[in-house]
């Protein structure tokens, strides 16, 4: 198991379960997987304003295996959401968790369930149902629903490398402002983009956009 987080008592508190590795920074987490290969990882998403998000996909790439369960200073909807899609198993608030929660968080997440307060899984839950209820109306002759259709497919190819990575912090749930600063550049220039994905797409709107990417990572 790798730990990594802020605050020395989360890291005592977590150390008393196997052993673990403790990390100080997103770089040594990185290094630390790469040499450990842990099945579990504890993560901080808040180090020194680093995107703890971009961490989760980099951890990933690093050990497909591994389950990581997310530690929030507060619970945020928004950031669950990105959290979950970008890989994580598991997102909790430091306020919400004790001692008692964190050997069953470790063995739910082992049985490869997924480890959130009943109340914000319903309403993540929530979200992607909204997400897919306009897609459902759409049903091919043999009765199946027609959610990647030759076209949708087609139009996803088509899209430029910029703006399959737009497509993807839509699908994490960022706003336009959002992804204007992480990408460094204007709002403007990100509504256009995301205009021109929708037309390739065939798709009404964000929703419709993010819930096709799903299904193309699905597949």
């Amino acid at each position: 198991m790798l730990i990594l987080a802020r605050n020395d008592s989360w890291v005592s508190l977590l150390g008393l379960l196997n052993r673990p590795v403790v990390a100080q920074n997103y770089f040594e987490a990185e290094a630390q997987t790469a040499k450990h290969y842990p099945d579990v990882i504890w993560l901080d998403l808040h180090v020194a304003r680093l995107d703890g998000i971009a961490e989760i996909y980099r951890l990933r790439k690093l050990a497909p295996a591994t389950c990581i369960i997310v530690l929030a200073d507060v619970e945020k909807e928004q950031e669950a959401f990105a959290a979950i899609m970008a890989g994580a198993q598991g997102y909790c608030s430091k306020q919400d968790v004790n001692s008692d929660d964190i050997l069953e968080m470790i063995h739910a997440v082992r049985r490869g369930e997924f480890v959130l307060r009943p109340e914000l899984l319903t309403r993540l839950m929530q979200r992607l149902r909204a997400a897919a209820m306009p897609l459902w109306g759409s049903e091919n002759r043999s009765g199946s629903h027609a959610l990647l259709r030759d076209a949708e497919f087609n139009g996803f190819t088509q899209l430029t490398t910029r703006e399959r990575e737009i497509l993807q912090l839509i699908s994490q749930g960022y706003r336009d402002r959002d992804i204007a600063e992480g990408l460094h550049i204007s709002e403007k220039t990100v509504q256009k983009h995301v205009q021109s994905i929708l037309n390739k797409l065939g798709a009404q709107n964000r929703t419709e956009a993010a819930y096709f990417i799903h299904c193309q990572l699905a597949i």
